[in-house]
Order: structure tokens, then C-alpha cells, then sequence
């Protein structure tokens, strides 16, 4: 966060948010000081709800609904509302859960499949106002998450994936900043893959 305040030279603001919490997503979307007058907009915050559909419980179902669905929503809309007069882009990270069935991921697909869905209706509604929306599908990243696989589990997905290899934060941020740019000013309501050929 300092590398990014120092970068921003006292343009940016951030406030921790407990996505989990509907009520204070909600406050927070309301409070202008941090969501009026975007022009950007890039959802990327998420859980993992992991267990087959008749051991995961209710709670753990809801709890992944809220943050990788409802607040994405409750957020975008705000930020909308402040795009109305000038445009913008927005980006929603989903997931290749959304489009290939992984077992045990139920709830969390479920999510990612409906923030797709999200966003291709944001490109209707909002086209004409010069609001862009698309969403970007990463695959297995070399992340926290992925460090937990176990070896043969990490090695099965190397055999599927074409490039061989998990792909890094930098290869989905490229993708990112393209999309927000004046440079895909014609692309709205789509999905990007971004996963070395895991789902070829």
C-alpha cells in the first residue's frame, strides 16, 4: 500500500471493507469520498467455498454468494451512477470455474458464472453512456492458494495446461489495464480467458 500512495501522490484512498458484511459493503458504496467520480472500476476480491454440494453447509454458500456476487454489485452500481456523465470501464474478475465444471466448487462457480453474467448486462444497459464492461477468466495463478495444492494435484494441472507452466499476478494485470484503456474503447460485454491453455 505504500509503494501505491507513493505512486499516487496523494490521490488515492483506501479503506479496509469487509466484503462478507452486505451493511457495510452498503455504506461503504454510499459514501462519496471514496466512490464518486471514477472513471475505473476493477473488481477483484474473492473467497473460495471448497466441499461437494451435500457437505458444503448454507452459511459457507451465502458467505461466498455475498462477497464474490452482492458486493461486486452493490459497489458497481455506485460506481456507475458516478459514470453517467463522462463514461468508463469496468472490470470483473471471474474465474475458468465459470465455464468449466471443477468439482467441490459449486458455490464459488456459481458466483463466478453470475458476475459474467453481471457484466455482460452492465455492457447493454450502460453502452450508450460510454460505460464499457467486460470480465477477465483467469486460471490456476501462482498464488497463496495454489502453494496449498499438493504436489500431484499441482502437477496434474502442468499437464493440462498448454504453456506448461501456472500463470503469475502480472499476466492477468496486463490484461487489466488493456481493458481500462482507451485502447480496447471498442470492447464491452465479453470474457477474456487468461489461463496458458488450461481449458483449450
Amino acid at each position: 500500500m505504500r509503494d501505491l500512495s507513493n505512486a499516487g501522490e496523494g490521490r488515492l484512498a483506501h479503506c479496509a471493507v469487509d466484503f462478507a458484511r452486505p451493511e457495510v459493503v452498503r455504506r461503504f458504496a454510499e459514501d462519496p469520498r471514496f466512490l464518486e467520480g471514477f472513471d475505473a472500476f476493477v473488481s477483484n476480491a474473492a473467497i473460495g467455498t471448497e466441499g461437494l454440494l451435500t457437505l458444503t453447509s448454507e452459511a459457507a454458500w451465502r458467505e461466498c454468494l455475498e462477497v464474490n456476487l452482492l458486493a461486486p454489485m452493490l459497489l458497481a452500481r455506485q460506481v456507475v451512477k458516478g459514470m453517467l456523465n463522462r463514461g468508463g470501464s469496468l472490470v470483473f474478475i471471474s474465474s475458468v470455474a465459470a465455464r468449466t465444471g471443477l468439482a467441490g466448487l459449486s458455490a464459488y462457480a456459481a458466483s463466478k458464472a453470475a458476475l459474467v453474467a453481471f457484466s455482460r448486462v452492465l455492457a447493454r444497459e450502460y453502452g450508450a453512456r460510454g460505460i464499457r464492461s467486460n470480465c477477465i477468466l483467469p486460471g490456476y495463478l501462482e498464488t497463496d492458494l495454489s502453494a496449498s495444492l499438493a504436489a500431484e494435484q499441482k502437477a496434474r494441472l502442468l499437464r493440462r495446461t498448454a504453456l506448461g507452466r501456472l500463470g503469475d499476478v502480472q499476466d492477468v494485470a496486463g490484461t487489466v489495464m488493456f481493458l481500462l484503456s482507451d485502447d480496447a474503447r471498442f470492447i464491452t460485454g465479453t470474457e477474456v480467458v487468461i489461463d496458458g491453455g488450461l481449458t483449450a
